[in-house]
């Protein structure tokens, strides 16, 4: 089929948000919604009108279209992970989104379950088992989220997988040409203590 896939995967080490658990959702909502170039109307506009789809989030990009629309798309979605836009609107907006959704999901029993459950496994302070809370969501600032991306969101652990109707050579110029000034940061490497399992059985309430 005349189509094309492209996926950027960040293949970070394992960490935690410590006291912005949260930030990285946000971030996820915020990617992709225009960039320092291209505002957010006019930037979702032409991928509806070219037929494609862009997708972000903390550790990833997608792309798809007609292979005749790549060379073009992958610009978009390279211009969307190198500038994002980091509005105060948008954060507020994506802020809002997220403590109302968790105020949704704290009526779930399941959910509410599955949280202690990890806390309890892993220790609040283990990235597998913190879980935000809406204090800390009304905390986070835009600078968090700027750092969060600064932070971990870095060709230094990326990986780009292009599958369809393109050649070697042509995904190698354009590649070179839209994400060679990526600018490369290293990702700190964080250490966390091996859960451990109860001494005696405990009941937690």
């Amino acid at each position: 089929l005349p189509r094309v896939s492209v996926q950027l995967l960040i293949d970070n080490p394992m960490h935690g948000e410590a006291d912005v658990v949260g930030v990285s959702t946000i971030l996820s909502g915020m990617m992709g919604n225009g960039t320092a170039n291209i505002d957010k109307d006019a930037y979702n506009e032409e991928i509806d009108y070219l037929g494609a789809n862009i997708n972000f989030g903390n550790e990833y990009a997608s792309a798809s279209s007609l292979s005749k629309y790549f060379p073009r798309i992958l610009s978009l979605l390279a211009d969307g992970i190198k500038n994002p836009l980091f509005s105060e609107e948008e954060f507020t907006s994506q802020k809002s989104r997220l403590i109302e959704s968790l105020k949704t999901s704290e009526k779930s029993v399941a959910e509410v379950g599955r949280r202690v459950n990890s806390a309890l496994t892993y220790g609040k302070k283990h990235p597998k088992g913190e879980f935000t809370t809406e204090e800390i969501l009304e905390e986070i600032q835009l600078a968090s989220v700027k750092n969060y991306y600064d932070t971990f969101f870095s060709p230094s652990n990326a990986y780009l997988v292009v599958v369809g109707d393109v050649t070697f050579k042509e995904v190698e110029k354009l590649v070179e040409k839209e994400l060679s000034d990526w600018r490369r940061r290293d990702v700190p490497k964080v250490t966390f203590n091996t859960p451990r399992d109860v001494q005696y059985t405990q009941i937690n309430f």
